[in-house]
């Protein structure tokens, strides 16, 4: 069984480990009021308090490509993009809800072979739904939001936070011609062309479970009168190099939020790259360093690939 790590002494770490062979998920019951987080890669989270299973943008196709002889090309924009079932099947088990931040492939690829296997509930915006419904996914099991939700599920609640993309192409994204904004249409059928795989608008979450409030973002950017007023004791962070297109990006944000206790680093670890150069290593140092100047009561960690962290009930 894999070690989990006990949030109670935070941890820091600026290393990344590579993912292990197939083992079985951390199972330990929970005590009331811990939740306990595993990380899936990229900007892919399960969150869980033992009864119901949230996974955020699972990514776990982005492993696939990382080979004894080193990277595989990456997928070409007209070529088909295909979910690693096997990589899906290894690390996710069980799932009720998947929260989707945007449509890109490196955060909505599995989620439709996930949901048909699992019978787990994908919310998200349109396009979500619509590369959800490319996989034959029922509408039944969708349910779609435009930002502005605050919704009541019984073991948690779930705010949808308007949100912005992280700003791609030194701030040109949105006219980068690289046609991966817009809405995807209703009609899809899977397997889907990576530029299938577009944007359809971006959204946070602040999801509410055992006690805890745990803010959910998918890109390295944020609008921040959405975050104004928030105060998540956990907060999963874009953090990744694109953060520094934005002014001031981790200082607003911690401000915004009111310090929260715990910072997660997400989206920042080289697209599962098993040995990442110097300067990512170094640039994951300069977040956790940039939260610790905002905000000096904040713990940061770097979460390792599929090692569960249990954080302790709130006081």
């Amino acid at each position: 069984m894999r070690r989990s790590l006990t949030i109670g002494a935070f941890l820091f770490s600026c290393a990344v480990a590579a993912p292990a062979a197939a083992q079985p998920a951390d199972t330990a019951p929970l005590k009331k009021g811990e939740i306990r987080l595993t990380y899936l890669g990229n900007a892919g989270f399960e969150i869980t308090d033992g009864r119901t299973v949230v996974l955020v943008d699972p990514f776990l196709t982005q492993f696939a490509r990382w080979t004894k002889t080193g990277p595989a090309p990456d997928v070409a924009q007209d070529a088909l993009y295909r979910p690693d079932t096997a990589l899906i099947n290894q690390h996710v088990k069980r799932a009720d809800y998947i929260l989707i931040t945007h449509g890109h492939p490196d955060h909505a690829l599995d989620a439709g072979l996930i949901s048909r296997r699992t019978g787990a509930v994908i919310v998200g915006h349109e396009t979500a739904a619509n590369l959800a419904r490319a996989w034959d996914v029922p509408d039944s099991s969708l349910i779609t939001v435009l930002g502005g939700e605050d919704y009541e599920f019984g073991d948690f609640s779930l705010r949808v936070i308007p949100n912005i993309h992280s700003a791609l192409d030194h701030k040109r994204y949105q006219n980068n011609g690289r046609g991966i904004v817009g809405v995807a249409p209703r009609g899809l059928h899977g397997p889907l062309r990576r530029k299938d795989y577009v944007e359809g608008g971006n959204l946070a979450y602040l999801l509410r479970m055992a006690g805890h409030e745990v803010l959910i973002m998918g890109s390295m950017n944020y609008l921040e009168r959405e975050m104004e007023g928030l105060r998540p004791d956990i907060a999963l962070v874009g953090a990744n190099s694109q953060r520094l297109e934005i002014h001031d990006y981790t200082a607003r944000l911690m401000r915004a939020l009111g310090n929260p206790a715990l910072v997660i680093a997400s989206h920042a670890d080289a697209y599962g790259d098993p040995n990442p150069s110097a300067a990512a290593l170094a640039d994951r140092k300069k977040f956790a360093q940039e939260v610790t100047a905002a905000s000096p009561k904040s713990r940061v960690v770097q979460p390792t690939w599929f090692e569960p962290m249990i954080v302790a009930a709130r006081p």
